[in-house]
């Protein structure tokens, strides 16, 4: 039979718990910006590559509902990634000083107008 050891009758403090990060820092870190508009431009790929889906061929085929819902879901998508990006890039210009996210402008303006000309129906003509 082995040795028992008694455990003294001090008891270890649990580790502390670290809190999530709130959204808000997250988003001024320095790189944050620059992946949320990587990621908002590969995303307006995929939208360029469903453009078809909506065109006028698209727009009369028996699915036209679906492709019009898929086409939306992702230009909404990268509108909201691209958005994310900008307010990123400007509270880290606040802080720092960085110079005007004009990539992350431009991508955003072109998301917002194909969602115009896409409830407009100029994307079916």
């Amino acid at each position: 039979m082995g040795k028992s050891s008694k455990k003294s009758g001090k008891k270890k403090a649990p580790p502390p718990v670290e809190e999530a990060p709130d959204l808000a820092d997250v988003l001024i870190r320095p790189n944050i910006g620059n992946y949320l508009t990587i990621a908002a431009a590969v995303t307006f790929q995929f939208v360029l590559i469903l453009l078809p889906l909506v065109g006028p061929a698209g727009a009369v085929a028996p699915h036209a509902t679906k492709n019009f819902v898929a086409f939306l879901a992702v230009l909404l998508l990268a509108l909201a990634l691209s958005g994310l990006a900008v307010y990123s890039k400007l509270k880290r210009r606040q802080i720092d000083g960085s110079p005007l996210p004009y990539w992350s402008f431009a991508l955003t303006g072109v998301c917002l107008f194909f969602l115009f000309a896409l409830f407009a129906g100029l994307l079916r003509i």
